[in-house]
């Protein structure tokens, strides 16, 4: 007797590509890390509120000195640096390469810092071309302060059928009002689902 078994799952292709997906491009030395202080310069993206790169480098050429007051838990997942943004504020860009018709998804990697004043963590939601891809959602550590064994959460979005080709913006944005809480973001991409 022979068995079969199949499974359908979604196929991946070539998709549009984010620039400076794991914030690897600057290598901020102001403390605290924040792109304000930094030369408000954060490679693809624009910001809003209090967003930018972690860890801060002594030695910024050589990757030497690394100090991360923002990450205080969790592995990050892609490179050496991560994203951050304290309080209400977003990260955005302008993403080409959509193709009418065609179905997408952004996946990326969340974490939040340990540290806060209150009782709430970050909410982060995500949109692409004005469509809500990621509702919003609390985000709590991965892991306690000090333990950096775990890497970041995994999240994909919902799918995206683009209803027409050319660009559309891609907004990671936190929607609490507490100023203290911080979202840790890495491994930002977007990939094609075909059926």
């Amino acid at each position: 007797m022979l068995w079969l078994s199949v499974a359908f799952a979604a196929s991946l292709s070539a998709a549009p590509v984010v620039q400076n997906p794991s914030f690897e491009a600057d290598r901020y030395s102001v403390w605290p890390g924040t792109a304000g202080t930094n030369g408000k310069t954060l490679t693809g993206w624009s910001y809003s509120g209090n967003a930018g790169v972690n860890p801060l480098w002594k030695d910024p050429q050589a990757q030497k000195g690394a100090e991360a007051p923002f990450h205080d838990n969790g592995a990050i997942p892609d490179g050496k640096q991560l994203a951050f943004i304290q309080g209400p504020g977003k990260l955005s860009q302008m993403v080409s390469g959509f193709e009418q018709g065609r179905r997408y998804i952004v996946e990326f990697r969340e974490n939040a810092r340990v540290q806060r004043q209150g009782n709430q963590w970050p909410q982060l939601r995500v949109t692409l071309g004005g469509q809500v891809i990621v509702s919003p959602h609390e985000v709590a550590p991965i892991a306690k302060p000090g333990d950096f064994a775990f890497p970041f959460y995994r999240v994909e979005s919902a799918i995206l059928t683009a209803p027409s080709a050319g660009p559309f913006e891609l907004v990671i944005e936190t929607v609490q009002e507490p100023r203290t809480t911080t979202i840790l973001l890495d491994a930002v991409t977007i990939r094609e689902v075909e059926e």
